[in-house]
């Protein structure tokens, strides 16, 4: 699933003045690729005690099993109120310009197929928002995961593995998010984002740029 992003170049003071937030840190993480195996510390929106905007570190709970390094990047939406109920009311959203996922393709004569690097960003926007849950630790710092849906019809083509995605977010959804309106509001087919989708490596499939 989605475990990389790009938030180089997007504007901390756009997205605090879009979603009413106060910037409380000055010092964040930003980078073409951000990957979450490394446990990023990367700006996130939340309401804890005001909306504000702070670091979260990626990956929900504090210690991940080292058997299951995966746990807590992603959270499925369709078990909001079952496994992730205790936090379920704890949201963020994270601002992004983009994030990465592969499209499995046929390898003729082997049983590995050949995976294919795409950028999805959304349509005609610098930046959107990615929802999330979070959980503040016993040390005061926050762990939060990507809460993620069904695919639409443009991921069910680049992430044809699972066929999920992440719940992308313009402004005025990421603020309902923050206002902790039902999961399923945000969820597809309810609601589709707008995304295209680039490919990064033209050497495997011909460029193509999805609307």
């Amino acid at each position: 699933m989605c475990n990389r992003v790009d938030n180089e170049g997007i504007s901390i003071e756009e997205a605090a003045e879009r979603l009413r937030a106060e910037i409380v840190e000055n010092n964040y993480q930003f980078a073409k690729e951000i990957n979450a195996f490394q446990r990023p510390a990367i700006p996130i929106v939340l309401d804890y005690q005001g909306r504000k905007i702070t670091h979260g570190t990626w990956g929900l709970k504090k210690e991940i099993p080292k058997d299951k390094p995966a746990q807590g990047i992603n959270l499925t939406a369709e078990k909001t109120h079952t496994f992730y109920r205790t936090v379920e009311h704890n949201r963020c959203v994270i601002p992004v310009s983009g994030f990465y996922d592969w499209m499995h393709v046929t390898n003729p004569g082997k049983k590995t197929p050949i995976k294919v690097k795409h950028r999805m960003q959304w349509k005609d926007e610098n930046q959107f928002y990615i929802a999330g849950f979070f959980d503040v630790w016993d040390n005061k710092e926050i762990g939060f995961g990507l809460v993620t849906t069904g695919s639409n019809e443009l991921m069910s083509i680049i992430h044809n593995s699972k066929l999920r995605m992440p719940v992308c977010l313009n402004s005025t959804m990421a603020d309902r998010f923050l206002n902790d309106e039902p999961i399923e509001e945000f969820t597809f087919p309810n609601y589709d984002p707008q995304l295209v989708a680039v490919n990064l490596e033209p050497d495997k499939l011909p460029q193509t740029l999805f609307t």
